[in-house]
């Protein structure tokens, strides 16, 4: 394989052993970095429910729990079960918060605009830039 290597790149050849270590080395942390960041799991803890800008309900990811919530224009009916979070009834008319489905990472939000309703998963991993734009 060195041979072909060779071939390709003809200044390879004069890397010494040193440079052959110093760039296993760093593609190796780099590797290990990448890793590192992209499959630990940020798992959430608790999750927040907020009615305009009051938090109404704090309850822990950990436990099965059905939570019916009050909005502005009717009730909400949020699923907390296995580590994760959904809202399954609304009185809204379009319903976009019930597609959006199941939410289980810290940051992650669901809205129920109309109700004025607002789930937010808290944890150690939650985020505080999310984009920088200029």
């Amino acid at each position: 394989m060195f041979l072909l290597l060779r071939d390709w790149f003809p200044r390879l050849s004069m890397l010494t052993r040193n440079d052959r270590i110093l760039i296993f080395s760093l593609v190796a942390i780099a590797s290990f970095s990448f890793a590192r960041f992209f499959f630990t799991s940020h798992e959430g803890k608790e999750v927040l429910v907020k009615v305009g800008n009051r938090p109404v309900q704090k309850v822990s990811l950990r436990m099965d729990k059905r939570i019916s919530v009050e909005g502005e224009k009717g009730s909400v009916v949020i699923e907390v079960k296995g580590g994760r979070v959904r809202v399954v009834e609304s009185s809204c008319f379009q319903k976009i918060c019930v597609n959006t489905g199941w939410i289980n990472k810290p940051g992650q939000n669901i809205v129920c605009l109309p109700n004025k309703v607002l789930v937010t998963i808290e944890g150690k991993g939650s985020p505080t830039i999310d984009a920088v734009s200029y």
